[in-house]
């Protein structure tokens, strides 16, 4: 009887195991080789509670859409010199969060960075641009219509619109569009209900349509409304958001909504990497 129950408990163990996300931890084994040359790549990063995506274009330029939190720094760099990138075209902050913006500064003094675009006000970010554009880069606010082109994709911002007042700076964070060819990402940074709200008074459903959603706020229950997902219809979601975080992110009521629009979510929290690529005609989850 004792014997059984050694038995039965080490099968318990071994059953647990294998219900837990396996999370690799050397990155030179997540992205060696895996940037398609002929795809827009997304690239999204385990850097915990926070967001960051490389960007990888078919013309060979590289661009990070916000950066992640200050803790995750190693390892953002670590994978990003595993990919062999030494240099990154432009960095895109959604707002001055720390856990958007908490690594630019490290970005910039480890990689050639020329650009730094930013979302809302400078003073949200205290002395940070400051200290960015000490070492060269030009740092420049975002604004609604703004729009960058790399070969045949480009980056639209689409929020915060210009005439509209906004709760706070989670609202009033740049929204922006990456479409190529029939393909397109949208990346909600810290947005809300509110910034939903405005943006479906404001745009045509065709102009917010994405194949790929990087899910508003870490999935909180204040964001990715049922109405704006429905008229988003992504094929994939992401959410970034770190393990067992305080927060409870990513919430029951979000994950509920997005289910309901049948989109696959994907979870940086679930694996070390997200990478998605666009080809012009569909979207694709690498696994």
């Amino acid at each position: 009887m004792k014997r059984f129950l050694i038995i039965l408990f080490i099968g318990l163990l071994l059953l647990a195991g294998c219900r837990q996300p396996q999370v690799a931890t050397d990155p030179t084994t997540l992205y060696q080789g895996a940037i398609e040359p002929d795809k827009v790549n997304l690239l999204f990063p385990a850097v915990g509670q926070g967001d960051a995506c490389l960007v990888a274009f078919p013309t060979g330029e590289r661009i990070m859409i916000d950066t992640g939190p200050f803790e995750s720094r190693d390892r953002l760099v670590d994978q990003l010199h595993a990919l062999g990138v030494d240099r990154l075209d432009a960095v895109f902050v959604t707002h001055g969060h720390a856990d958007h913006a908490g690594n630019l500064l490290t970005l910039v003094r480890r990689f050639q960075v020329p650009r730094v675009y930013f979302g809302g006000s400078e003073g949200d970010y205290g002395d940070l641009l400051k200290k960015v554009r000490r070492r060269g880069a030009l740092c420049a606010p975002l604004a609604e219509g703004d729009s960058f082109a790399y070969g045949q994709a480009s980056l639209t911002v689409l929020s915060p619109l210009s005439n509209r007042v906004y709760d706070d700076s989670n609202a009033g964070c740049a929204v922006l569009k990456l479409s190529y060819g029939d393909t397109a990402a949208l990346f909600m940074g810290d947005a809300t209900f509110q910034t939903e709200e405005y943006m479906l008074f404001r745009y045509h459903r065709s102009e917010l349509a994405a194949h790929v959603l990087k899910v508003g706020h870490h999935g909180s229950a204040s964001s990715s409304s049922l109405r704006f997902l429905k008229v988003v219809s992504p094929t994939l979601s992401v959410i970034s958001v770190g393990r067992n975080n305080e927060y409870g992110h990513p919430t029951a009521e979000a994950l509920a909504r997005l289910a309901l629009t049948g989109t696959r979510i994907l979870r940086t929290d679930e694996v070390p990497a997200v990478q998605i690529t666009l080809d012009g005609r569909e979207s694709r989850v690498v696994e």
